[in-house]
């Protein structure tokens, strides 16, 4: 692919994510449905900022579906209420390489 084409869609993309994330004007459901459906895209443009990137990526978006599938489970309550979300020991060990590779950069 040339470097003219892939710049291009890239900013074609970028310009998708930020009409997506515009149109959910502070709603944290419609931008948590947003990332979720553009979960590869997204993926795909933190690959360009290296492989680090793509796994602290992976981990936050694994993180966003946990507290998706919370949030949708307890409807109304948890906008009246709050919301604690337990998480597994895979992902805690996930949450903790992506902290040590964040603070090596």
């Amino acid at each position: 692919m040339k470097t003219a084409t892939l710049e291009t869609n890239l900013l074609d993309f970028a310009k998708h994510v930020k009409a997506g994330l515009e149109a959910a004007e502070g709603d944290a459901v419609k931008v948590a449905s947003f990332v979720e459906n553009n979960a590869s895209e997204i993926t795909g443009l933190a690959a360009l900022a290296g492989p680090g990137a793509t796994s602290v990526t992976t981990v936050a978006l694994n993180l966003l579906n946990v507290v998706i599938t919370a949030v949708k489970g307890a409807g109304d309550a948890a906008s009246a209420n709050g919301l604690s979300v337990s998480l597994d020991s895979a992902l805690v060990a996930d949450v903790k390489a992506a902290i040590a590779a964040i603070e090596k950069v």
